[in-house]
């Protein structure tokens, strides 16, 4: 185990926290299909796996923000933000020894700029119909996040 690794489990025990992220996932529709990004192989958590594009929200950084920014990284595509969901979606994730609750609030965006592309954390890009999407085992809690938001 990693110096981090021991030290964040160390102040876990310590302090008795848990650690929690603030993600963005993206819902992008399209002619009623759905964008989704094949996560890399090399992937620590999910990998190989079709999950919504989106990531962690900076310190300081605004979720709108953060989606353009992520969505631009993975796709290499420019976003506008359409709306920010009214919902907040939990999920517990452990790896290795490490437990943390990831927190999630979708944004939907439209492609205003480039065509969708993978990039370093995507391996493939694809537009899927909600009935496809459906059938799909996806990364994290985005299956769920897209059922509750009325998508699939």
């Amino acid at each position: 185990m990693k110096f981090k690794e021991k030290f964040l489990l160390l102040m876990m025990k310590i302090f008795r926290v848990e650690p929690q992220t603030l993600g963005v996932p993206v819902i992008i529709i399209e002619k009623g299909k759905i964008l989704l990004g094949k996560r890399s192989p090399k992937d620590v958590l999910y990998p190989n796996l079709w999950g919504l594009p989106g990531g962690l929200v900076e310190t300081r950084e605004k979720i709108e923000e953060a989606g353009k920014r992520e969505v631009k990284e993975e796709l290499g595509v420019n976003i506008r933000v359409i709306k920010k969901s009214n919902k907040v979606y939990e999920e517990f994730i452990s790896y290795k020894r490490l437990n943390f609750r990831a927190i999630n609030i979708p944004i939907y965006g439209k492609i205003i700029k480039g065509g969708p592309t993978p990039k370093d954390e995507t391996s493939e890009v694809k537009w899927f119909t909600p009935t496809e999407v459906r059938k799909m085992k996806l990364a994290y809690n985005h299956k769920e996040i897209l059922k509750e938001e009325g998508v699939i």
